[in-house]
């Protein structure tokens, strides 16, 4: 990895946050183009166990691992006082392709069409993924400062 400084930082965090979120993404687009097609895709096997299955993973994926991750990381820092730059990009990083992830059980859910309970419950665990690792400046910037990393480079 090239030395970071801060300056850098939020223009390799965007980098990396379309990098890992354009598969699924895609994915998800195929998806919804299958549907406006008229293309009905059974699920093998009992469409509730698929539904239950599926919104576990996008919840697994969109909410309960980053929070565990946010956690340990913050738990760390608290413990050692000392995070570099790198640790705090390879967390971000960490994060974004996590929530990335949880896009792909919402496409199925999608793409089976589970009841609308599960169904909707994987699409937002989805979106609150991908929202909480959006990298907007006044976040990353805070966060910086937090960890002791922000410098005006």
């Amino acid at each position: 990895m090239p030395e970071e400084n801060t300056g850098n930082i939020l223009k390799r965090l965007w980098i990396l946050f379309w990098l890992s979120i354009i598969s699924p993404l895609l994915l998800f687009i195929a998806v919804v183009i299958i549907h406006q097609m008229g293309i009905i895709i059974i699920a093998p096997g009992n469409i509730r166990v698929w539904g239950i299955l599926l919104l576990v993973l996008s919840v697994s994926f969109g909410v309960a691992l980053p929070v565990l991750f946010r956690t340990s990381f913050h738990g760390n820092y608290l413990k050692t006082k000392k995070v570099t730059l790198s640790d705090y990009y390879i967390y971000q990083r960490k994060m974004v392709v996590v929530c990335a992830v949880s896009i792909i059980p919402a496409s199925g859910a999608y793409l089976f069409i589970v009841s609308p309970l599960y169904m909707y419950g994987s699409i937002l665990a989805a979106l609150y993924g991908i929202y909480s690792t959006l990298p907007f400046s006044d976040k990353i910037v805070n966060e910086l400062k937090m960890y002791s990393l922000w410098n005006q480079d």
